[in-house]
Formats: C-alpha cells, structure tokens, sequence
C-alpha cells in the first residue's frame, strides 16, 4: 500500500495543533508560586520566578472583620515550619503567623485576621505594611505584597 506524503503532512500538523492546544491548558511544572486571597475572593497570583513587581493589596474599613488567606506552593508542595510575616517600612517584624505542616492533600492555606493588620496599622502610625512568607525551604523569607490601609480603616475594636 502506497502512502500519500499530503496525508502524512495533514495527520502530523493535527496532531501538532492537538498537542499544543492541550498543553495549553495545563499548569507549568515547578517553580514556587502563591496565591493571596482576600475574603476568600482571590487579589494575586503570582509566579514567582516571573515575579517583575511587588503587588499591593488595599485594607478598609470594610475589611475589618475579614480574613487574608494564602496559599504558597514550592514547586507544587506545601513548606514545612511555614510562617507569614507582616513588616514595617523598616522592615521591622510587627507580627508573625505560624502554621502546622500539611500533607498530601490537605489545607495548605494560611489565614489570619484583616482586624490584626489594621490594628497594626493604626499601633504603629505606618500606613505601608509588607506581607512575608518564610519556611524551612525558603527561611530568608519572600515578600510577597505591600499592604495599604486606608485612612478610613481607623476603626476601633
């Protein structure tokens, strides 16, 4: 039998745009990224190592009785000892989080209360605060997002 070079052209080429349309929609493999959520709607996503800027994420008033949540993936698995750390504009340590280890398929993500980060806000008379991460695979910690309280966020507890 006789094969046809046309035919042989066409079921390559399809099955070249078929391949390309899958991966499409996949993930890419490894690599630590985090995902900041806030009242459980999600405000950033991000890839760190295509990380070009420090996103900010805006506290108000409204947000005083919230949660942030974050999730951080090290090439797709959760760090062990995790912490979440907000910093002052001297980078000094206002206050830290720390989270039990997660396994398999649990729930990785970090949650702390909006109210803490507004009241640090308002203790510290520093508009600008920073939002760490830090793990036994990453201890040097990573910023992760600057945090911008409103001046209306002056709420008492």
């Amino acid at each position: 039998m006789k094969t046809n070079n046309k035919e042989n052209y066409a079921v390559a080429l399809l099955l070249a745009v078929f391949g390309s349309i899958l991966f499409s929609f996949t993930k890419p493999m490894g690599g630590d990224s985090f995902e900041i959520y806030l009242n459980n709607k999600l405000v950033v996503q991000q890839v760190v190592v295509k990380m070009k800027e420090v996103k900010t994420i805006s506290l108000d008033q409204s947000n005083y009785n919230g949660e942030i949540g974050i999730v951080y993936s090290h090439c797709g698995l959760s760090g062990k000892d995790r912490k979440i750390i907000i910093r002052d504009a001297q980078s000094k340590v206002l206050k830290q989080w720390s989270f039990a280890n997660v396994s398999g398929a649990g729930n990785n993500t970090m949650n702390c209360k909006t109210r803490d980060i507004i009241d640090l806000q308002r203790n510290n008379n520093d508009s600008s605060l920073s939002l760490y991460y830090s793990s036994n695979e990453l201890p040097a910690g990573k910023l992760l997002a600057q945090i911008n309280v409103l001046k209306n966020s002056q709420v008492k507890p």
